[in-house]
C-alpha cells in the first residue's frame, strides 16, 4: 500500500471505506462460493464502489471548471486508497487459501486483518484530525467495531 497517498484524514477515511467494502464482499462472497467466486465478488464490488464514488466527485468538482482533464485525473488518484485498502485483505485471503487449502480459515483471517486495519486507520485519521491520544484510541476502536460487525454478519450467514 502506498503510504504517500495517505497524507490526510480524508485519505484514511477512504481507507476505512475501502476496507469495509472489501470485508463485506469477502463475508458475503464466501457464504456459498469457492475461492475464485470470492475473488471476483470482492474485486467487482470494490471496483463498482470506487467508480461510483469517483464519478460523483468528478461530476461535483469538474463539470464547470477549467482544467477539467487534470481535475478528473486528480480525483481518480484521490480515490485510490479505497481500492488499496479494499483489496489488501483479499490478497491475504488468496495466499492463505492457496497455502492451506482451507477457505474458511483464510476468510476469517482476512476479516481479522480487516478489523485490525480498520482500527489502525481510525486511530491514525483521528490523530491527523487533531484528536487526543485517548480520543484517537476511541475512534480506532469504533472503526475496528465495523470489522467486528462484518465478522458477526459472516457468522450469521453460516
Amino acid at each position: 500500500m502506498s503510504r504517500h497517498r495517505w497524507r490526510t484524514e480524508h485519505d484514511l477515511a477512504q481507507c476505512i471505506y475501502g476496507t469495509v467494502i472489501g470485508a463485506a464482499g469477502i463475508a458475503v462472497g464466501s457464504a456459498h462460493a469457492d475461492l475464485g467466486e470470492v475473488v471476483v465478488t470482492v474485486v467487482v464490488t470494490v471496483a463498482v464502489y470506487w467508480a461510483a464514488e469517483r464519478y460523483a466527485e468528478i461530476l461535483a468538482a469538474a463539470v464547470h471548471t477549467a482544467g477539467r482533464r487534470r481535475q478528473v485525473l486528480a480525483a481518480l488518484r484521490r480515490g485510490f486508497p479505497v481500492v488499496e485498502a479494499g483489496l489488501t485483505p483479499l490478497v491475504v485471503l488468496v495466499v492463505l487459501a492457496l497455502l492451506t487449502g482451507r477457505l474458511a480459515l483464510a476468510v476469517f483471517s482476512a476479516l481479522g486483518l480487516s478489523t485490525v486495519m480498520l482500527g489502525g486507520f481510525g486511530h491514525a485519521a483521528a490523530r491527523r484530525a487533531g484528536a487526543s491520544r485517548f480520543g484517537a484510541v476511541g475512534w480506532g476502536l469504533c472503526s475496528a467495531a465495523l470489522g467486528g460487525i462484518v465478522i458477526g454478519l459472516k457468522i450469521m450467514l453460516h
